[in-house]
């Protein structure tokens, strides 16, 4: 049976300059890899950036319970100018792996095939392990959501994820995700009557009325937060009115906003909430307004339970510090995971995104050994 090396294999991965969705090979290398020590691999399509579909990957071995997950993304960001070394050459220099993705996240994805194929090679144990990788959680995020509507037909069901996200700080390990805040965008519009600013009475300002809603929205408490969120926040972004003229008073004025809100919510409910507000506002100022939603992401929140005391656990053993729990962050594929329980431990995120990304490859050893001590705990 073989065993891969977590730097070796992070080095291969990051060789593939899998920018946006372009897969340029990496999943049917990954699937070779996998299908060596004994998983059964199926490439999923999704919705690409570019006119071809972008590839995803469901790898499973066993076919029992418990069945454990892995979710992990390809896709890298560009920012590609101006690197000390190459983004894509993956080369190790002074105890660092270098190269775009080393954090976010291939170096992740290598150090759970790496103490996987040790464990499987190693312990006898009854239950499955699968692989969701997607290709666009940087960018479409469609990749995810077709996997979990293969396993739904498939009619196969994940007991526990551990989501490899680049969730540690200071250490490997010092953080562990348990859920994180839905994510959503909204354009407010708001009609008026237009007219010459000379001729009070005859208009009806949209400006005034837009600016009410905002200061509105602004001094409403959405909640008052969890015990691992804070309180939701709503943010104004950006403020247009189609006007070219100082003395006119314009027919329309808009804005758009982003909420970051907690589990107390859920997308639907927070709408009627932010609507009612806008439309007492609206009917006061008599206008008219539109407003259009986007949501990136619902809320999500697994409560610490067994399972997540024993990722602490382990983490505790093998980096002698204590992991805080918390829901940090921004959105990431692990919001299309519904009701399944689910943590994310990853490599640390300080230089995620960056011009010159690197990881330690004492970072790296580190994560492969807490994986592999997940898996066995987990069995």
């Amino acid at each position: 049976m073989k065993t891969y090396n977590d730097v070796k294999l992070a080095q291969e991965l990051i060789k593939f300059p899998t920018i946006k969705t372009e897969d340029k090979g990496i999943m049917k290398f990954l699937s070779k890899k996998l299908s060596s020590i004994g998983f059964k691999c199926t490439i999923i399509k999704s919705k690409g950036t570019e006119l071809k579909p972008a590839l995803n990957l469901y790898a499973r071995f066993g076919k029992s319970k418990p069945h454990i997950n892995f979710l992990g993304h390809t896709d890298v960001v560009a920012n590609l100018n101006n690197w000390k070394v190459s983004p894509f050459k993956a080369v190790v220099r002074k105890g660092y792996l270098n190269g775009r993705g080393s954090q976010d996240m291939k170096g992740g994805i290598a150090c759970w095939i790496s103490a996987v194929s040790n464990f499987i090679k190693n312990k006898k144990f009854k239950g499955s392990i699968s692989i969701i990788i997607s290709a666009d959680e940087e960018t479409t995020g469609y990749g995810c959501p077709a996997v979990m509507k293969y396993l739904k037909r498939k009619s196969e069901k994940i007991d526990f994820s551990i989501v490899g996200e680049p969730s540690s700080n200071k250490s490997v390990g010092d953080e562990i995700r348990i859920g994180r805040r839905g994510s959503m965008n909204g354009i407010i519009t708001v009609y008026g009557k237009s007219g010459h600013s000379a001729f009070a009475g005859s208009y009806i300002n949209p400006c005034t009325a837009l600016g009410k809603i905002i200061a509105k929205l602004k001094s409403s408490s959405l909640d008052n937060g969890t015990k691992f969120m804070p309180p939701s926040n709503l943010e104004f972004t950006k403020m247009n009115v189609d006007n070219l003229s100082e003395n006119v008073v314009p027919q329309a004025a808009s804005a758009k906003f982003n909420v970051r809100f907690n589990s107390k919510h859920k997308s639907s409910s927070l709408k009627k909430k932010l609507n009612k507000m806008i439309n007492i506002v609206a009917k006061k100022e008599k206008c008219k307004t539109k407003i259009e939603y986007r949501v990136s992401g619902e809320a999500f929140y697994t409560k610490p339970n067994k399972k997540i005391f024993m990722v602490k656990k382990i983490v505790k053993k093998v980096t002698g510090k204590s992991a805080k729990l918390n829901c940090r962050g921004g959105t990431s594929d692990s919001r299309f995971l519904g009701s399944i329980p689910r943590l994310e431990l990853g490599l640390r995120n300080n230089t995620i995104h960056m011009v010159d990304e690197r990881t330690s490859i004492s970072d790296l050893k580190k994560l492969t050994k807490i994986y592999y001590n997940i898996l066995e705990n987990y069995f």
